[in-house]
């Protein structure tokens, strides 16, 4: 009996994990701006953060996204960021080729939120300080258990976060796109200086080597010091050797670069940001 009863409850609760992980799955990878599974809206609050969130995202081409669970485990990961990371490629979208965005995850089984930019421009708009701007506009409202108007306060800041984040993006691409080339050419400038300084030290071993190998020949001051017993007379015994020429040419190789410099279309980086904690 007591078997029969654990086993029960064993299912129960496994069956209470799963629930969210399934509402999610049965989406076919398309969530709303605004998804409420830990239900702790009012269908009237998420209809009306819906449309805020919409609004926003379409003007700055950037997705603002609130989605709350019972339980993030019930995703088997090991962090609240890690299951917002999940959240984000399998069930959102983002805009632009970066899939420029920011999630905002919320837990209640022990009250976990993440903050997860992701995208170059979400990236941008939505920086570390940023995020923490994010936390402070809606942290008052969650500590009161007040959900509505903390996604509230938290749309509201997002939208006056992307509205210079909109206006300064194309100066930080013009930025970050001269770095990248004062990069390369820094580092085709260093592949020459490695040219030359290979073949100095190529030449010099060569060198080096050959006057090694004469080390045990004695220099003679005249030709008459050549001579062996078995070497044919000569008249002339006054040759002096008057001075030395040596040249020594240095071999460069030539490097070549078969391709032109390559960056990301979007600009800087374009992975997962979070910013995580308690409310």
């Amino acid at each position: 009996m007591k078997r029969k009863l654990a086993l029960s409850i064993l299912f129960v609760l496994v069956l209470s994990l799963l629930l969210p992980a399934a509402a999610f799955a049965s989406s076919n990878g398309d969530l709303s701006y605004v998804t409420d599974s830990a239900g702790i809206l009012t269908e009237e609050q998420v209809q009306e953060l819906e449309d805020m969130a919409a609004g926003i995202s379409e003007k700055y081409q950037c997705g603002v996204y609130i989605v709350t669970t019972p339980d993030y485990t019930a995703f088997g990961r090991g962090s609240v960021s890690l299951c917002a990371e999940e959240i984000y490629d399998r069930f959102l979208h983002g805009f632009g080729e970066t899939g420029d965005g920011l999630l905002f995850l919320v837990s209640m089984a022990d009250r976990d939120f993440d903050l997860d930019a992701h995208g170059s421009f979400g990236n941008f708009a939505f920086d570390y300080r940023n995020r923490d701007r994010l936390v402070d506009a809606f942290l008052p409202y969650f500590r009161n258990d007040d959900w509505y108007g903390g996604f509230k306060a938290y749309l509201v800041a997002a939208e006056q976060m992307l509205v210079p984040a909109v206006e300064n993006y194309p100066a930080y691409l013009e930025e970050l796109q001269q770095s990248q080339i004062e990069q390369q050419k820094m580092l085709q400038g260093a592949k020459g200086i490695g040219s030359v300084l290979a073949g100095i030290l190529t030449a010099g071993g060569v060198c080096g080597g050959m006057k090694r190998k004469m080390k045990t020949a004695r220099e003679k001051d005249s030709a008459e010091e050549y001579m062996t017993p078995t070497s044919p007379h000569m008249q002339i015994v006054q040759d002096h050797f008057i001075n030395r020429t040596r040249t020594v040419q240095v071999i460069q190789h030539e490097n070549r670069d078969s391709g032109g410099s390559s960056g990301h279309s979007g600009g800087g980086f374009s992975g997962h940001s979070h910013t995580s904690g308690k409310f």
